[in-house]
């Protein structure tokens, strides 16, 4: 009786082993679209975070020489700034990446604050994608 209770008992734990160690979950590919926002993504924030540390080296790592050339004179135009970004639509073409992104932003400059916020569409192009433009809505010019 006491082997039967036991047989019983172990039973369904080796079904439900046996059943989770042989059954494979297809593993579903990212879809492109995603691999995008993903990589446009990483590059937006990367520009945020070089530009409110006064990174020159690190807005450079992911801009063409031109996007470099828009973002670097600003960078000595303000004492700290706290910017936000969110990333809210990228659209993929021949041509390239462009990303529509909100911001907020608060600028330091001799004790005084300044605060502004925005919708900025940035484009990036090449392989790998690098920032080239800001095309509209910058929030990398100090506040006027």
């Amino acid at each position: 009786m006491r082997r039967s209770v036991i047989f019983l008992l172990f039973l369904p734990v080796c079904v439900l082993a046996l059943a989770a160690g042989c059954s494979k979950k297809q593993i579903k590919p990212v879809p492109e679209g995603a691999v995008y926002f993903n990589k446009s993504n990483t590059i937006v924030q990367a520009l945020r975070s070089g530009y409110a540390a006064k990174d020159a080296a690190a807005i450079k790592a992911v801009s063409t020489d031109k996007g470099y050339k828009e973002i670097a004179p600003n960078l000595g135009r303000f004492d700290s700034v706290k910017l936000t970004f969110t990333t809210r639509w990228v659209d993929v073409s021949n041509k390239g990446v462009t990303v529509n992104v909100e911001w907020n932003g608060v600028w330091t400059k001799n004790g005084k604050k300044d605060s502004e916020q925005g919708m900025a569409v940035f484009e990036l192009t090449g392989q790998p994608l690098k920032f080239s433009a800001v095309l509209t809505g910058s929030p990398f010019i100090y506040p006027q």
